[in-house]
């Protein structure tokens, strides 16, 4: 964890924003649809002085999101620096939280047979016993954790 509200995976070399509990930008239980995941917590924290320095911040690809994924924790499938010291009131530089639900990738789903009207994206599933990636209608509630870099 970094003492600027970011987690650095040193596999991935991938930056994640950090989530809290403080109803802020970061908060874990902000909820949205999937043009609103990049129209407002995206640009967000892209907006200037930006979060932790940084103006690249964007959605993870689905590859990307199951990186953080802990099969080990069955309670909350994600590993330990994703969800530590989540108590009310924690912020992204007191504590670390991961919502219980889907949260949204940038990888749409490709499938020339859908025949609904609505666009699909693939989420990755923190709830318990969770892990698994999911198709969900863009329309659909879900929750962020942005990231930036990466090889």
């Amino acid at each position: 964890m970094n003492a600027d509200g970011t987690i650095t995976d040193t596999n991935t070399r991938l930056v994640w924003e950090k989530q809290s509990a403080d109803g802020t930008i970061h908060d874990q239980d902000n909820a949205y649809d999937w043009p609103e995941a990049a129209a407002v917590h995206i640009a967000g924290l892209n907006t200037a002085p930006c979060f932790a320095n940084h103006c690249d911040w964007r959605l993870p690809n689905v590859r990307e999101l199951q990186s953080i994924v802990n099969y080990q924790n069955s309670a909350l499938p994600v590993s330990p620096a994703f969800n530590t010291g989540c108590l009310s009131g924690a912020t992204v530089f007191t504590g670390s939280c991961t919502a219980g639900g889907g949260l949204w990738t940038s990888t749409s789903v490709a499938d020339p047979e859908l025949k609904r009207s609505d666009a699909s994206v693939w989420t990755v599933e923190f709830a318990a016993y969770g892990g698994s990636v999911y198709r969900h209608s863009s329309d659909r509630s879900g929750y962020v954790r942005a990231v930036r870099g990466g090889l």
